[in-house]
């Protein structure tokens, strides 16, 4: 189902009503079909199941504003058992506020640990209230009184203020998006676009997944392409290790004072710090010959042109990783030590340390 809204579904100006009816049709009965199972058995649900479940309501509701009742009998002729979608639109021209909360309702009761989902729903409807007012009722749900008797245990839950990883949550939409790829080309093609587009907490996301995480497998894998574009990105002159690299520097030095502890945490994932590492040495082997140490600290114009990594940001990541709190201290000075100029790259974090304590 995910896959069909994403490439089938469409609300456009042209949409027509047997278009909009073919939809309707089979989003309905997707969406009953889930609900009836949740009644059943507690379903084992993942994030894009219910975000599939909101898009296919928020659809339902879109198409029935624009073409009212003729979409309705239009529907229901195409419906083997039309009593369902019949209580469906009657209920959702009343009160399309009461069926949001109510499809609430029954995620968090008719799923495993469904008191969990909670947090993710009450965060999930600030996007579609952008688009459908109805959705904002999520957020005045009383889930204490929401939950079945099984979960009275969770009564003093307060969904506003519940910490919820969202970078975390988005990390594995993304893997699960890039796993998706018919071929390792195109997958590494979406990885190198993340890397260059998406923020720097949700790539640490990906070294911080645990073992027992269903993805941790397909996590692995991705870190190992990422370390490895890392350790060739100065040689291959990669716009998306180039990229990267720039992010970091931004989620260290432009984000919050937490950010960099943070990082140096993310450093104690041995391959990640030697990607790090590698990208840096690459760097200063072929940079250090050009540095100038006047005043103003720059490169000589001979020196070879690299994708746009200022040098103040390698700089300040260089320092960064060899600072005590660096798990990787000691591993990195060593890579350093194989430098020709060494001392030249000592004298300049020497000339910056005051700057950056």
């Amino acid at each position: 189902m995910e896959a069909y809204i994403r490439n089938e579904l469409s609300v456009s100006s042209d949409l027509t009503l047997d278009e909009a009816a073919t939809h309707s049709v089979k989003l309905l009965q997707w969406l009953l079909d889930v609900e009836d199972q949740m009644q059943e058995t507690q379903l084992e649900l993942c994030y894009a199941d219910i975000e599939c479940m909101f898009k296919a309501m928020l659809y339902l509701f879109e198409c029935h504003t624009r073409h009212g009742d003729e979409l309705v009998d239009a529907v229901l002729q195409q419906c083997n058992n039309s009593a369902p979608a019949r209580t469906f639109y009657a209920n959702s021209e009343t009160d399309r506020a009461q069926c949001i909360q109510a499809l609430c309702v029954r995620i968090v009761n008719g799923t495993r640990e469904g008191h969990k989902w909670a947090p993710i729903l009450h965060h999930m409807h600030k996007a579609y209230a952008d688009v459908q007012p109805g959705w904002s009722s999520i957020k005045e749900l009383n889930w204490p009184l929401a939950l079945e008797e099984s979960n009275k245990r969770n009564q003093t839950l307060d969904v506003a203020n519940m910490d919820l990883n969202m970078d975390a949550l988005r990390m594995r939409a993304l893997v699960r998006r890039i796993f998706r790829l018919p071929s390792v080309q195109q997958m590494q093609t979406a990885l190198e676009r993340g890397m260059q587009q998406l923020d720097t907490e949700l790539w640490l996301q990906l070294f911080r997944e645990p073992k027992q995480s269903i993805v941790y497998t397909r996590c692995r894998l991705l870190r190992q392409l990422i370390c490895d574009l890392l350790a060739e990105g100065v040689t291959n002159a990669n716009p998306a290790t180039a990229s990267f690299m720039h992010n970091i520097y931004s989620f260290v030095a432009e984000g919050n004072t937490t950010n960099v502890a943070r990082l140096l945490r993310s450093l104690m994932h041995v391959r990640f710090a030697s990607g790090l590492s590698s990208y840096l040495l690459a760097y200063w082997t072929q940079q250090l010959p050009y540095l100038q140490l006047d005043d103003d600290i720059q490169l000589a114009e001979e020196a070879p042109v690299l994708p746009a990594v200022p040098l103040e940001e390698i700089l300040y990541l260089t320092h960064l990783l060899l600072s005590p709190k660096s798990p990787c201290r000691a591993q990195f000075y060593g890579a350093l030590r194989s430098l020709p100029m060494l001392q030249r790259l000592r004298d300049l974090l020497n000339k910056v340390a005051y700057v950056y304590s």
